[in-house]
C-alpha cells in the first residue's frame, strides 16, 4: 500500500514541470496565430495591387478592367474614343455596351485617371456628342474638390470647360476624379483633355469647393 502511494506521488512530481511548459507553448501559439491574422487583415485592407485593379475590383469605380493600364494614366493631350473599352470611364452613368459608334451617359458619370506630373496650365476638357440634346444647357461637374460647369459649343455637339491647374492632385498615384451630372442622356463619341496655354475659355459661371 505504501509503495503504491509513493509511486503515485513520484508520478505527480514528474508531471508538474510539464504543465508550465505546455502553458507557455499554448500562449506562444496564440500569439503567433494572432499576429498572422492581424497581418492577413492588414493585407486585406491595404492590398498591394495596381490603381486600375483597386478601382475596378475593390472600389467598383471603373467600367472596364485593363491590365495593360495599371495606373489609369493619361498624357496631355489625350483623346478617348468612347466606343473603345476605355478603363478610365466610371462604372456609374455609362452604358456598358456601345451603339452606333457612341456610348451613352446618363445621370452622373465621368472619368478616373492619373497624370505623370501635375499640369502647369489649366486643362481643357471637351465632350463631343453624336447629336445635340433637345434642351441645350450648361452641365454641372465636380473635379476632385472643385465644382464647375461644362458650357455648350458648336450647336450643342460639344461641351467644354477648363479644369484649373491648382485643382489637380499633385501625387502621381492619386486618382483624378471628374464626375459630370446630366439631366438627359448624352450620346458621347469622344472625350478630350488638352493643356491650355492661355485662358481662351471663360471659367464656369459658378465655381467653388464642395465637401466630398
Amino acid at each position: 500500500m505504501a509503495a503504491n502511494v509513493s509511486s503515485t506521488v513520484t508520478q505527480s512530481l514528474q508531471q508538474q514541470p510539464k504543465q508550465p511548459a505546455l502553458r507557455i507553448l499554448l500562449i506562444g501559439l496564440l500569439v503567433v496565430l494572432s499576429g498572422y491574422y492581424i497581418w492577413v487583415l492588414y493585407k486585406a485592407i491595404t492590398p498591394n495591387v495596381s490603381l486600375a485593379y483597386k478601382a475596378y475590383y475593390i472600389k467598383n469605380q471603373t467600367l472596364y478592367w485593363q491590365p495593360k493600364q495599371p495606373n489609369l494614366a493619361l498624357t496631355l493631350p489625350s483623346k478617348l474614343e468612347t466606343i473603345n473599352n476605355v478603363p478610365n470611364l466610371s462604372r456609374a452613368g455609362w452604358s456598358f455596351d456601345t451603339n452606333n459608334n457612341l456610348r451613352e451617359l446618363t445621370q452622373q458619370g465621368g472619368l478616373y485617371f492619373t497624370l505623370p506630373t501635375a499640369p502647369t496650365a489649366n486643362v481643357t476638357i471637351t465632350f463631343t456628342l453624336a447629336t445635340a440634346p433637345q434642351q441645350i444647357k450648361p452641365l454641372a461637374f465636380t473635379f476632385n474638390h472643385y465644382q464647375g460647369t461644362l458650357l455648350p459649343h458648336a450647336q450643342g455637339k460639344t461641351f467644354v470647360a477648363q479644369l484649373p491647374k491648382q485643382q489637380f492632385l499633385s501625387t502621381p498615384k492619386q486618382l483624378q476624379t471628374f464626375i459630370l451630372t446630366t439631366p438627359t442622356p448624352l450620346q458621347v463619341t469622344t472625350i478630350s483633355l488638352t493643356a491650355t496655354k492661355a485662358d481662351t475659355l471663360s471659367l464656369p459661371h459658378h465655381t467653388g469647393h464642395i465637401n466630398q
